[in-house]
């Protein structure tokens, strides 16, 4: 029986997605830092399902670790080792020649990687993130309806800044770039450096805080669709860019 050009092309787009799948996510230094993150979200899942409080500048009540988005968000940035190791560690030793000899066709090659990395961060979030936001919705006795848009929202935010740092890794065939666009930014922001607020609020990390409905200053603060757009356009310019690099130069 032959089987069809189509039903191979197929075939063999689904291996790739396969072997770029178990190459990324089982590799140890992708699995530690997914545990690391799953640790790190739990413990202050519990202090915030704890009760306890944090008092600060002349509040008369105390705040919840909840309260505080850049506490909040802070375990993301462990979270990203896996789509910028994913990226760019082919580049060492040799690996990436080897990757090309194995599936020459670049195009169906790169679709593979992204749907690949789209998956491992998926069940790298399951793993990380889903639990500690059920402990502290729970605990919250919140409704099931708003239980589903919190996991939703912290779904969208650690997929697309993962996607972002996927692309610019892969773009720049380097680990440290994007860790360091990516946790320098906030920083640059916190110490007032950045004196422009009405633009530093459509950068990443600030559109996903107001996406997480936690924003770190009143004066970044977005409407929660607009910075899922943010967030959006973001991942789809740098994945575009990741593509289209991939597809022309050199190896």
């Amino acid at each position: 029986m032959n089987i069809s050009t189509s039903e191979q092309s197929v075939i063999r787009f689904s291996s790739t997605v396969r072997s770029e799948f178990m190459k990324i996510f089982f590799h140890p230094t992708i699995v530690l830092f997914i545990i690391i993150t799953m640790i790190v979200n739990l413990g202050i899942a519990i202090v915030d399902a704890s009760g306890l409080g944090f008092y600060t500048g002349d509040e008369v009540t105390p705040s919840k670790v909840s309260d505080f988005g850049m506490v909040m968000f802070a375990p993301i940035y462990a979270f990203l080792i896996l789509p910028v190791y994913a990226a760019s560690s082919e580049y060492q030793g040799g690996q990436y020649r080897m990757t090309l000899t194995a599936t020459p066709n670049r195009q169906r090659l790169m679709n593979g990687k992204v749907v690949a990395v789209v998956l491992a961060i998926l069940g790298g979030i399951l793993v990380a993130i889903i639990p500690s936001r059920l402990i502290i919705n729970i605990f919250s006795d919140v409704s099931m309806s708003y239980m589903l848009i919190d996991i939703t929202r912290w779904t969208a935010v650690y997929l697309l800044m993962s996607i972002i740092a996927f692309s610019i890794a892969g773009t720049t065939r380097s680990t440290i770039v994007p860790l360091s666009i990516l946790i320098m930014i906030p920083i640059f922001i916190g110490t007032g450096i950045l004196q422009w607020p009405k633009g530093l609020r459509f950068l990443p990390d600030q559109a996903s805080m107001s996406l997480l409905g936690t924003p770190a200053y009143e004066v970044t603060e977005l409407p929660p669709w607009i910075a899922f757009f943010t967030l959006f356009v973001w991942a789809l310019i740098c994945t575009i860019a990741y593509w289209l690099s991939f597809l022309q130069r050199d190896s």
